[in-house]
């Protein structure tokens, strides 16, 4: 019994001391532990979101890139009939209604941001794009066309071998007399009942064979009846009407880019958001003023500010009877060129970066556009900034045949 309490007596313990610089230790390796995994956490998420906004602005700038090589697909170049475009008075302001030949493209230049559109807000000072077409638009009838062949007897429309490819009968179409020359004219053949679109199945009875030209249809909607005679595409920066809608990343005084379709039926755009926190949209054209094929004048969107030896273009691109032969020069003949520069949010906020600022876009003619460069304010400084530059030259204007 001695000898077992001797032992018990004799073992061996911490000391309260001892204890305590344990656990001074363990906490030390607990805090910079936790630093570090926080450093990572912050790290990743920038890292997610930087990549997420590349993602959204590869696909956004090739949804951009090809609506502006699809601009004057299937328009008519010679006087037209009355027609109806939007319904809402900022889009309104590149309409070509009531009867104007169809520019096009389009541009807003530098947006005063006190319009609205359909309760959409524009970013000020952002400019604005409208692209018509007949294939501006995602329907699927839109992206069709055929041509018509005509004899003494008949006159019947090309088929496809893809059934998938063929106007189906109740879709809405137009259709183009080409004739060559120099410039080549296109002018818009209206139906039996006076309408400037036909209804695929009602057949093109009033055409024949001792008309002059080639004859192309085009794809405008189904059912609906058209309320002009082309598609349209319109792209803006704004804030949507809805706070929520707006994501909370981005930095203040940035808007979403919207790709805009404009119904139809009522004249109102579906707007649909391609890339988020947009600090601002600019566009430069080039311009072939002399005919040779070369640029040799850059403008802004609209046409007053220039570099070259074209001088300004704003006669040319706010006459909307522009693209008649009798009027040269005109956007058709001459526009060779379009630059797209989208400033947009890389990341999220991080309170250990700080911006340079003013921001410029980086291009011979940037003085066309903001000279001084963007001056972000005090809340845009934590926030990184990326540039993107798509530069395209629409393939269906004469400048670029």
């Amino acid at each position: 019994m001695t000898r077992t309490k001797g032992i018990i007596h004799h073992s061996g313990g911490f000391t309260l001391i001892e204890l305590i610089v344990v656990m001074a230790i363990f906490m030390v390796v607990l805090i910079i532990s936790a630093s570090t995994f926080n450093t990572i956490l912050m790290n990743t998420g920038r890292v997610f979101k930087s990549e997420e906004s590349n993602i959204e602005g590869i696909v956004g700038l090739e949804m951009l890139r090809h609506d502006l090589q699809q601009a004057g697909y299937g328009l008519f170049s010679e006087s037209g009939p009355n027609y109806n475009e939007s319904a809402d008075a900022l889009p309104a302001s590149n309409d070509d209604a009531p009867n104007n030949v169809p520019r096009p493209l389009v541009f807003m230049d530098n947006l005063v941001g006190t319009q609205s559109v359909d309760s959409f807000t524009p970013l000020a000072g952002s400019d604005y794009i409208s692209i018509k077409g007949t294939s501006a638009n995602t329907a699927t009838t839109a992206q069709k066309w055929t041509f018509l062949n005509i004899s003494s007897t008949h006159t019947r429309p090309n088929t496809w071998a893809s059934s998938a490819e063929n106007i189906a009968p109740t879709d809405n179409v137009v259709v183009l007399q080409k004739l060559l020359g120099n410039p080549p004219k296109t002018n818009l053949i209206t139906a039996p009942n006076g309408n400037f679109y036909y209804t695929y199945n009602s057949g093109f009875s009033n055409l024949s064979s001792a008309m002059n030209g080639f004859y192309s249809v085009y794809g405008i909607n189904s059912i609906t009846p058209p309320r002009f005679p082309f598609n349209r595409i319109d792209y803006f920066v704004a804030t949507p009407a809805v706070t929520s809608d707006f994501p909370k990343t981005c930095a203040p005084g940035t808007g979403i880019l919207y790709k805009s379709t404009m119904n139809q039926g009522d004249g109102k755009l579906t707007k649909i958001p391609v890339l988020d926190c947009v600090l601002d949209l600019q566009v430069v054209l080039g311009w072939d003023t002399d005919g040779d094929g070369l640029i040799d004048t850059y403008t802004a969107a609209n046409g007053v500010n220039n570099v070259g030896t074209g001088g300004s273009q704003i006669t040319t691109l706010s006459t909307t009877q522009n693209n008649t032969l009798s009027t040269i020069p005109n956007i058709r003949n001459n526009l060779k060129m379009v630059k797209a520069y989208i400033i947009v949010q890389d990341g999220r906020k991080d309170t250990n970066f700080v911006s340079a600022s003013p921001l410029y876009l980086f291009d011979d003619q940037q003085s066309l556009t903001k000279p001084g460069g963007i001056v972000l304010t005090q809340a845009q400084l934590n926030y990184r900034w990326k540039i993107y530059r798509i530069v395209v030259r629409p393939r269906n204007l004469l400048a670029n045949q």
